[in-house]
């Protein structure tokens, strides 16, 4: 049996963003020579459904985001230390603390990097110097580092000592729903052609620009974004809130109903400029709707240079009006098969 901690997410059945879809499909799809420990943290809602058979979860009183983040995956790190083989690191901004830990005992260290995270705009000088520390040590004290996008080898340090692997994130959709009367009323562009964008409210995802740019057009826009975690969304909100072909959606989080949406619309536009894999990009290749991605190395990556790529919105807005059929930028079966949760799963697993 090998024991594995994750340390870094908010926990088995939290709902903020790729990393939590990892941990649920690490969870239900694991072998049965895997025994997960898995960290919960407080600002993650209680879990009320079964909890699969090897997997434990111990909740902390600590959130896992913003500063206090860094203390919830110290902690995390110092209680299983001494009691899991393999530590799977979901961010690593608690790697500091283990070159002193393996002073005392060895233990295998895969780390899943997560995104180039000090380009964000959010962060301030510190913080992305400790980012881009931390991002460095991986290399040095792992033994796996998992990026999740081919894109990020060229950030790979000249020190590394680690065997570096590219794991994607994957995706499935919930195909249960189809429109009746119940989600005509709840969600009224359904009876209407629209545009879906899917993305956390970050300034780097480009919320505003999106928004802007549909303002000035008789399309429909509809932007799910989790909009009022921060002050960039809610200022997304007081502007283009009041906009009859802007709808702003604020967190949806019932899979079959943001499912329904994502295969219901005209097409998808993937805005975010700094992420690797995003997992909102993979689900839409699953959906199999036509994808419209701004042009950055990950996007093209993940799409395999499938869909339409475009270098600004006024690009893209000209596209809009000239092309008719989209048809031809839905993504292949061969792509769609890359993503299956089943075979990366089992990648992670060949790491631990």
């Amino acid at each position: 049996m090998k024991r594995v901690a994750i340390i870094g997410s908010h926990g088995l059945y939290a709902n903020y963003g790729g990393w939590d879809q990892l941990v649920k499909n690490l969870a239900e799809k694991k072998s049965e020579e895997i025994e997960y420990l898995v960290f919960n943290s407080s600002d993650s809602a209680q879990i009320n459904k079964s909890v699969p058979s090897g997997v434990i979860v111990k909740r902390l009183k600590l959130r896992a985001s913003g500063f206090e983040g860094l203390f919830y995956d110290f902690l995390s790190i110092i209680l299983c230390y001494w009691k899991v083989d393999t530590l799977l690191f979901l961010g690593v901004q608690g790697m500091p603390i283990i070159p002193f830990l393996k002073l005392f005992r060895k233990v295998k260290i895969v780390a899943n990097v997560g995104g180039i995270e000090w380009e964000r705009p959010k962060f301030g000088f510190f913080a992305k110097t400790y980012l881009r520390a931390c991002f460095k040590l991986s290399f040095i004290y792992s033994d796996y580092v998992i990026l999740d996008n081919q894109y990020y080898k060229i950030f790979e340090p000249e020190k590394n000592k680690a065997a570096v692997i590219v794991i994607p994130y994957g995706g499935e959709i919930d195909r249960t729903l189809e429109i009746d009367d119940y989600l005509i009323d709840k969600y009224p562009f359904l009876r209407y052609e629209y545009f879906l964008s899917i993305s956390r409210s970050l300034q780097d995802n480009q919320l505003d620009e999106l928004c802007e740019s549909f303002s000035k057009s008789e399309f429909l826009l509809v932007l799910i974004s989790n909009l009022t975690n921060s002050s960039y969304g809610m200022e997304v909100m007081k502007k283009w809130g009041s906009f009859s072909n802007i709808i702003l959606i604020n967190g949806l989080y019932s899979k079959p109903e943001l499912d329904l949406i994502r295969r219901k619309c005209k097409a998808y536009i993937h805005t975010h400029t700094l992420c690797g894999t995003a997992p909102s990009l993979v689900e839409m290749i699953i959906s199999g709707v036509p994808i419209f991605s701004v042009d950055r190395p990950q996007n093209r990556y993940t799409l395999n240079d499938e869909g339409y790529l475009y270098s600004s919105f006024s690009d893209l807005h000209k596209f809009l009006s000239l092309e008719s059929d989209f048809k031809k930028f839905i993504p292949s079966e061969n792509l769609k098969k890359l993503y299956d949760w089943n075979r990366i799963i089992r990648a992670y697993e060949m790491c631990f």
